[in-house]
């Protein structure tokens, strides 16, 4: 497989071999490396690969650097079922998913973001007009909040994952349909298993849904579930946060409880029967 990726790869590994060589020190090495930028013309993308060999992506429209990996990697011919996929495999498909008719409208998917060991996972509803346009998750408004909402429990955005139920924007930012939620499950109950968090977070109705059924977010927010070896937490969405004022201390004090259920995620036996859930004040 050669294209602009894997030339861009070889630049990379003849700067280290100079390094190796002791032409340049190690400094020098990382220096020249995070300098380094491949353009993709078709979307207007930067990419970069850190010195630890990591790809970056900086979307058009994006202020932030990600962690991504640029899907000209990928081989097609060789993609295995989805419940072997890898997650850049898992990204492939999902931007090249005709499964349901959203695919249709839209720009780009948006797979979802983050460290592939990261402890919180956060699953929300649906891309919108942003994320359609960058194939990032909660990139808005709400994006926004949900940044500040980590920051105020001593994380950073690049330390969770974050996907969403369906992984291409509805027309107006609709509900999601079951056809629609049923075409992605496969792909999000893959990204789960591949990352094993210790803690999910749902936010909004139709995340929520998927772990509680029919359940009322007023209700039950909050408050911990665990599956297995990890803990699911259904919170408001933080949009709904935006619009609807009275549910942003709720959302807030909500957040502030993740630490305290990381820590006893973590000291959760491994010797746990996965389909057994254990309930925690959930009603």
């Amino acid at each position: 497989m050669s294209n602009k990726f894997t030339e861009f790869q070889d630049q990379v590994e003849a700067i280290k071999a100079r390094c190796a060589g002791g032409e340049i020190n190690e400094a020098e090495r990382d220096a020249a490396l995070r300098q380094m930028r491949l353009e993709d013309e078709w979307w207007g993308d930067a990419w970069m690969l850190s010195p630890r060999g990591e790809w970056f992506r900086k979307a058009k429209g994006s202020d932030s650097w990600v962690r991504d990996y640029p899907l000209e990697l990928v081989d097609p011919a060789s993609l295995p079922p989805v419940p072997f996929m890898d997650l850049p495999q898992i990204a492939y498909a999902v931007h090249n998913c005709t499964r349901c008719a959203l695919h249709q409208g839209r720009t780009r998917a948006v797979p979802g973001e983050g460290p592939a060991n990261a402890a919180v996972m956060f699953i929300g509803e649906g891309p919108g007009f942003n994320e359609d346009k960058q194939g990032r998750p909660f990139v808005g408004a709400a994006g926004k909040f949900l940044e500040e909402l980590l920051h105020g429990i001593g994380f950073k955005r690049e330390d969770v994952f974050i996907a969403n139920v369906v992984k291409c924007r509805p027309p107006n930012n609709r509900d999601p349909e079951p056809d629609e939620l049923a075409a992605c499950k496969d792909y999000l109950d893959r990204q789960v298993e591949l990352i094993d968090p210790k803690v999910i977070v749902t936010l909004g109705r139709f995340s929520m849904y998927r772990y509680f059924p029919g359940a009322s977010i007023t209700k039950i927010h909050g408050q911990a579930q665990r599956v297995g070896n990890r803990l699911v937490v259904p919170m408001f969405h933080p949009a709904a946060a935006l619009h609807q004022p009275k549910w942003r201390p709720l959302l807030i004090e909500d957040f502030q409880k993740l630490p305290q259920y990381i820590e006893e995620a973590r000291a959760f036996s491994q010797e746990v029967d996965p389909s057994s859930a254990t309930q925690l004040n959930l009603f």
